[in-house]
Order: C-alpha cells, then sequence, then structure tokens
C-alpha cells in the first residue's frame, strides 16, 4: 500500500526555496521523511523504549534484528512520543546511490533543524560532489552547534 505524502515539505525539499539540487532528476520522496503510521496491531514494548531512551546518551544505537521483529515499528513508536527530535528516513535499494541518500538524508534532517538544508545543501550539487566528505563534515559540525 502506497503512503499519501506529509501535507508539508521540509525546506530542503523545495526548490523554491533552494532545496539541495532539486531538479526534476533528483526529486524527493517524501514519503521516506516520515515514521509510518501506528499499526493495530502493534504490540507496545515499554522496556525496550526505554533502553532506546537510555541510549540517548550514547550517541548511536544500532538495532538489529530478522525481518519481521518489529523494528521499524518499535522505533517509530519511539519517534512518536520521544520528547527529543527525530529525523526520519527510511531506505531501500535506490538510496545505494550516495547522492539520492544524502538528498534525503538532509532533507529528514532539515525537518528537525530548519536551515540545514539551506546550508549544506549547496554542498549536494549540481554536479554530485566526487566525494561527499565535504558535506558530512558539515553536517557534523551544523548539528554539534546544536
Amino acid at each position: 500500500m502506497a503512503e499519501r505524502p506529509a501535507a508539508t515539505v521540509p525546506e530542503a525539499a523545495r526548490p523554491e526555496l533552494g532545496g539541495p539540487g532539486l531538479g526534476e532528476r533528483s526529486a524527493l520522496l517524501l514519503t521516506k521523511l516520515h515514521p509510518p503510521g501506528p499499526r493495530p496491531d502493534f504490540l507496545p514494548r515499554p522496556r525496550l523504549a526505554e533502553r532506546l531512551d537510555e541510549a540517548l546518551s550514547r550517541g548511536l544505537v544500532l538495532v538489529c534484528a530478522p525481518a519481521g521483529y518489529g523494528k521499524t515499528s518499535l522505533l517509530a513508536s519511539w519517534a512518536r512520543h520521544s520528547q527529543n527530535p527525530v529525523a526520519w528516513l527510511s531506505l531501500d535499494a535506490s538510496d545505494n546511490d550516495p547522492a539520492r541518500f544524502w538528498r534525503h538524508a538532509v532533507a529528514a534532517l532539515d525537518a528537525v533543524y530548519p536551515g540545514i538544508g539551506e546550508r549544506v545543501g549547496p554542498l549536494l550539487g549540481p554536479p554530485a560532489p566526487q566525494s561527499f566528505e565535504g558535506l558530512v563534515t558539515a553536517l557534523i559540525n551544523e548539528l554539534a552547534a546544536r
């Protein structure tokens, strides 16, 4: 079932606002930038949600389990109820293209921290850079400043 795009468009995804390289060839799929809605059969897991809250102080959390074990449902529920800002990006095989991945990643971060897309978007091109190291450095610096 296809999701409908959200009514709001992050600043980084709006070409009229100078979004990063957003010609027709690089349009953003907005449904990738929002957690899926709750499922009717969702089983809350408060202990796992508490562990996610505790893990925030560690900087990076890896949630690993086989397909169908509820990773996305758990994280989407946690994101909806979190008091902290959460940038969401759903990945698929087409995100193996680094330029596409980073356009979506910048747009996801811009939805939480407006203005990031405007500041780092020009590093995405066009043309796409040979290396995304400069973009990653700029994103880390932007996030560390907050």
